[in-house]
């Protein structure tokens, strides 16, 4: 510091001038914070259920397999799965990748979201969705979950 302060009230005063400009940037960005329900059920060869609590993304999905690979746990599956979330405003679709643990019923899901298939407010969208949770019925299957992840929209 010199004798006169200048220096790091100059340092401080741009530090907060960024930190602010960063919160401004964010608050205009196209992403968004995504929380959920899903309630899956398992009829047909294909999941299809309902996402409730998430704002834009309340509507129905489908989840149709597209493969299977083995695990190291015995007790573990995994499987992929075409992804496709029908709302008021358009299509969300995304590329499913899922681990289900048959002992415990526990599952979790990472789905990459397609920009160029999903349409409407979803058309151009990316980001991530993660869905964890638990089979709650055997008869039929079904599956109870949150839903946590990002999408940044292509446009507002």
């Amino acid at each position: 510091m010199t004798n006169n302060g200048k220096p790091v009230t100059v340092l401080a005063t741009a530090l907060v001038l960024a930190a602010c400009l960063e919160s401004a940037a964010f608050a205009q960005s196209n992403c968004k914070e995504v929380k959920g329900q899903l309630l899956d059920v398992f009829t047909a060869g294909a999941f299809s259920g309902t996402i409730t609590n998430a704002g834009d993304l309340d509507g129905t999905s489908t989840e149709t397999f597209t493969g299977s690979a083995p695990t190291p746990a015995p007790t573990v599956l995994s499987f992929t799965a075409d992804f496709m979330l029908t709302t008021h405003q358009g299509q969300l679709k995304a590329a499913w990748v899922n681990l289900f643990d048959n002992a415990t019923g526990l599952t979790t899901t990472m789905a990459l979201i397609n920009p160029s298939a999903s349409t409407g407010r979803f058309a151009g969208a990316t980001g991530v969705l993660y869905i964890n949770g638990k089979a709650v019925s055997f008869a039929p299957f079904t599956v109870s979950a949150e839903l946590a992840g990002q999408i940044c929209y292509a446009n507002r």
